[in-house]
């Protein structure tokens, strides 16, 4: 994969390497670019960790490697490698990738009855991908009571439905939701997660023919 194009601001305020190509496509241009997420317009985010920092979003800067970025959380900055984790450490960082929007359906869950589980069965879906993976996220608008975060993992699916951990009753409920992964390796135009599977994407919702990357 080329080197991933990187937008930047020059002294007298021009923006350069902005877009990707000429496509726009139902309401967006097609793939993205890295760069300083303070500029004008939208470039893509990731979750870093710079050794010295914190985990915290960053931008950008340059791409040193397949996997390995040189980044800015705003005050450090250094060299940070992907990682298909929802808690980067020092050195690591992660982009976010949303496979579709949906709306879920949760089912009742009774911890005092002895559950450690409840599960979530999806409608609506507006994506590429129609269902989560064992291994993806649920990343939920609204969190769902009970000890449910606004970030859950899927550990089973059974058909159009998931299981999730809960630690806290849980009531039905219906709310907004996105399945979502993380990149392996992204291009201007392409991203591939940890299932090696490769998508187009925009900085845009997603659609019926491009997933999502972080953007700010």
């Amino acid at each position: 994969m080329a080197k991933l194009k990187i937008t930047n601001t020059d002294s007298s305020g021009q923006i350069h390497d902005r877009y990707t190509s000429q496509q726009y496509i139902n309401g967006a241009y097609v793939g993205g670019t890295g760069g300083s997420t303070s500029q004008i317009g939208s470039q893509i985010q990731g979750q870093v960790f710079v050794p010295g920092g914190s985990s915290t979003t960053g931008s950008i800067l340059a791409q040193k490697g397949r996997k390995a970025f040189r980044v800015t959380d705003g005050t450090n900055t250094g060299e940070c490698s992907l990682v298909n984790s929802a808690s980067p450490t020092s050195g690591q960082m992660n982009i976010l990738v949303t496979l579709n929007n949906s709306t879920a359906a949760i089912a009742a869950a009774n911890v005092a009855g002895g559950a450690t589980s409840t599960t979530v069965t999806f409608s609506s879906v507006t994506g590429p991908v129609s269902l989560p993976r064992v291994g993806d996220y649920l990343n939920f608008g609204t969190a769902p009571s009970g000890n449910i975060t606004g970030f859950a993992q899927v550990t089973a699916m059974s058909g159009s439905t998931a299981t999730i951990t809960t630690t806290g009753n849980v009531s039905a409920s219906s709310v907004s939701t996105g399945v979502c992964t993380y990149a392996s390796r992204i291009s201007n135009k392409f991203v591939h997660d940890y299932s090696v599977t490769k998508y187009r994407y925009h900085l845009a919702t997603p659609d019926s023919t491009f997933v999502q990357v972080q953007y700010a």
